[in-house]
């Protein structure tokens, strides 16, 4: 039985009437999607308006204030971007409609919770959780950093390997596999680093970022369209995504949103069902200053220019309140610097243009093609749009306002020489696939042709879930929703099975003990990344020791160079591979003599850290190191105190991607023409606390789902 009981709601536009599902879901029946949104604010403040405090004081650097000095870091960085200034320079540029939709969310927030947590909420909070996303779903500069230090401290060959664009697992986005040509190794130049001693201990040189932006396909057998869609994000309590139906006239959009946001994200009308991928677009660069005569000035085109100070002062519950002069330059905040020159940023995170609530639209589109042009002039994240309709098509495009690049690994911006604001591409220019061929389109966060000729991006993750879910749906049998919800849950772990064979190749079948048990354990692996699995958690780990290790060792002058460079090329697996491939006496890292020692030592220490890990030497399963750990997202919650620890079947490399405190915040599969079939998944109920909360939390780990709302 639902415990949220139904309300009838006066607006401008009419009456607004809330009821909830058996499951606390609200549905709202409103005379305009204007109206709708007061109708929904209401319902997700009723049930989550401390977690929108929570959003919105994350975002713009205001954590500090109710948690104290442990968010105060955060905070700092937040306020430097500055990104309270730049919601409210948006709002001034939003179309007067989308205004009055973000009014009357925040309306119907205020009219639940009149005296909420943190004040009033206004529609700049609205805009204040959608920068929340588009900052976790955007490049923070990090690569861009990364890249130049290579270029200045490597031979270009190596930076060339290292940055290897071709991925083993290559597939399109219509499914078709891939060939991928291979290019010759840089063996002289690489022994050369190998050969060099290691420097003093230090932070990690791999940065090993999560594949957050999800998985999601369209697959259709001609007479049905299906949408399959997982948003990999962080794992929360309560949880981020938050389900609803709103009913406008004979339309009715079904799907899920996050506390804060007045649009539903992914879903469906009826006649069109959207959702998305992370795209890792190049959307940030970074400006390397020359300092001025002055501390407060810099040097550009002969003289020198004044920084502009923006004073902020973080208040810290519990300790001395922060102030935080941030430099300011035409091109964006001063965030870091590199051998004492300032470096300044512009992303889209920064950029008021960028963000809008073009979205809304959906509701009333009728086909992928009227969808498609929609989100191609949409400022949202840089994301994958996977498309499906009535009529049985099918489509892939792009959204999101993007720069215009030439493609390829970009390092620092010159400051002459590249233009200012940096050029968009034009909607038509976005890329677009629509009824291919093969039935289906797919988008895992991997590499596309389309993508990189239009120069979207570089950074993308192997292709290793697409590939997964291309040879499923090649397969054939019933694309049905049953079928799609099924896949959304494998835990084929096939990336592993190299390392299984590196390590069972350097370890003898009649080895003495200790040597014989970790091959005895691997041995045990099955091939997947379900939670009993033994053997998974050692193979996870060796292959992270043995990145670090030939890692950081090619890249030792740029660690010399910048001290806080990190290697963060989602695409290393390649050059890994082709790395280990190569081993002999004078290609391995020093001080390890040779390649045997190196594997065998390095499979040990892995084993060793699981020991401590764990505090047992027995093989580990996989549960009990990938075991659920939800993120707060509040200032009094604690997590899902009945369901955390429970041991996940998932990693990063299967379809069903989970860590601790990541993974699918929902799993969605819905066909337009009939979305009463539809499946959810979300890891906690629409309250967001109490026993209903623990239900949709342990179904969630199960793999089991709710009908959509």
């Amino acid at each position: 039985m639902n415990a949220t009981a139904p309300a009838r709601l006066r607006t401008a536009d009419g009456m607004v009437d809330v009821a909830f599902d058996a499951l606390d879901r609200p549905v709202v029946t409103a005379p305009s999607w204007t109206a709708a949104a007061f109708g929904l604010g209401w319902a997700v403040a009723r049930h989550r308006r401390e977690q929108m405090d929570f959003l919105r004081r994350r975002s713009h650097g205001r954590l500090a204030e109710v948690l104290g000095p442990q968010a105060a870091q955060a905070d700092v960085r937040q306020r430097t971007l500055g990104l309270a200034q730049v919601a409210r320079a948006c709002w001034d540029l939003l179309p007067t409609s989308q205004r009055h939709t973000l009014e009357s969310y925040a309306d119907g927030v205020n009219a639940a919770v009149p005296d909420g947590p943190g004040g009033t909420w206004t529609p700049v909070d609205c805009i204040a959780v959608t920068q929340g996303l588009f900052q976790a779903l955007s490049s923070d500069g990090e690569d861009v950093r990364m890249v130049e230090v290579m270029r200045r401290t490597l031979p270009s060959v190596v930076v060339d390997f290292l940055l290897d664009p071709q991925d083993e697992f290559a597939v399109g986005i219509d499914g078709v596999v891939a060939n991928e040509r291979r290019s010759a190794l840089p063996v002289p130049e690489l022994k050369a680093l190998m050969a060099e001693p290691p420097g003093p201990a230090g932070p990690l040189v791999v940065s090993d970022s999560r594949p957050i932006g999800s998985n999601a396909w369209a697959v259709t057998d001609g007479d049905t369209a299906i949408l399959a869609n997982d948003m990999h994000l962080e794992l929360t309590s309560p949880s981020l995504m938050y389900a609803a139906r709103l009913l406008v006239g004979d339309t009715g959009v079904t799907g899920v949103t996050v506390p804060g946001l007045p649009v539903i994200v992914a879903g469906t009308n009826g006649r069109v069902a959207w959702g998305f991928t992370r795209l890792p677009a190049d959307t940030c660069e970074l400006r390397e200053l020359t300092p001025g005569s002055t501390s407060d000035t810099y040097r550009h085109e002969g003289r020198d220019h004044a920084f502009t100070i923006r004073r902020e002062r973080i208040t810290v519950l519990g300790g001395d309140d922060i102030d935080v002069d941030v430099r300011e330059t035409r091109w964006g905040p001063i965030v870091d610097q590199l051998r004492g020159r300032p470096l300044a940023l512009s992303a889209n995170i920064t950029d008021p243009t960028a963000l809008d609530f073009t979205l809304v639209g959906l509701y009333e589109s009728v086909d992928v093609t009227a969808a498609a042009d929609l989100l191609n002039d949409c400022g949202m994240p840089p994301l994958n749009v996977l498309l499906a309709d009535t009529a049985a098509d099918v489509a892939w495009t792009v959204t999101g306002h993007l720069p215009r690049r030439a493609g390829g690994p970009r390092g620092f911006s010159h400051l002459a020489r590249e233009p200012w604001p940096t050029p968009r591409l034009e909607p038509h220019e976005l890329p677009r696939l629509v009824r291919p061929p093969s039935g289906h389109v797919i988008s895992c966060n991997n590499r596309d042709a389309a993508g990189r000729t239009t120069g979207l991006g570089w950074n993308f993750f192997p292709g290793t879930r697409a590939r997964r879910a291309a040879a499923s749906l090649a397969a054939g049998g019933p694309h049905d929703e049953a079928h799609c919800g099924t896949l959304q849950l494998d835990v084929d772990a096939e990336l592993y099975t190299y390392y299984r064979d590196l390590a069972l190749r350097y370890t003898p079948e009649r080895a003495s003990m200790p040597l014989r048990a970790l091959r005895d354990e691997i041995l045990a692996w099955r091939g997947t990344s379900h939670h009993d699995e033994h053997g998974l958690a050692l193979l996870v780990v060796f292959r992270e020791l043995l990145r670090e290790e030939l890692f950081a060792a090619v890249t030792r002058p740029c660690r010399r160079y910048d001290e806080a460079f990190t290697y963060c090329y989602n695409g290393h697996e390649r050059p890994l591979r082709r790395l280990l491939d190569a081993l002999a006496p004078d290609m391995v890292p020093k001080p390890w003599p040779r390649p045997a020692a190196f594997v065998v030592g390095v499979l040990g220490s892995a084993k060793a850290l699981l020991t401590k890990r764990t505090g047992s030497t027995e093989p580990t399963p996989w549960g009990s190191v990938n075991a659920l750990a939800p993120t707060p997202l509040s200032g009094t919650a604690t997590g899902h105190a009945g369901e955390r620890g429970v041991g996940l079947s998932g990693c990063p490399e299967s379809l069903r991607v989970t860590q601790p405190d990541f993974g699918a915040a929902m799993r969605l599969v819905v066909a337009p023409a009939r979305p009463e079939n539809g499946l959810l998944a979300i890891p906690g109920s629409a309250v967001g606390i109490g026993p209903s909360d623990r239900d949709h939390l342990a179904r969630w780990t199960q793999g089991k789902t709710h009908p959509c709302p």
